[in-house]
């Protein structure tokens, strides 16, 4: 809690997001980036449950993993960092439900 000299409540500053070495329109497209690829990358990880789980897989962790790498750098899009993150771990369930299908049908010839 903040306290002024007369001891008054003084609220402390909002919370700032967005980097300052970069300008608002490039904060405004990276944004824009990480909201579109977070939910292409949770699309793609829920396919990979049902079908294609090794290819989709990859692709969904990639993209989950760019998502998660530009809004730790540019520091946008913090709300969309959930989605980006169930993504990539389904994308892993994805690819590990794969190898285990694999090894279970060389398994059982």
């Amino acid at each position: 809690m903040y306290q002024q000299p007369g001891g008054s409540f003084v609220p402390p500053p909002p919370p700032s997001y967005g980097n300052s070495f970069y300008s608002p329109e490039v904060l405004a497209q990276k944004a824009a980036y990480v909201a579109s690829e977070a939910k292409t990358a949770l699309i793609l990880s829920i396919v990979g449950l049902f079908c294609f789980g090794l290819i989709v897989g990859i692709i969904a962790y990639r993209k989950a993993n760019d998502v998660l790498q530009t809004i730790a750098i540019y520091d946008v899009g913090h709300e969309k960092k959930s989605i980006a993150t169930t993504a990539k771990v389904l994308s892993i369930i994805d690819i590990v439900a794969w190898a285990i299908g694999l090894v279970a049908r060389i398994a059982l010839r």
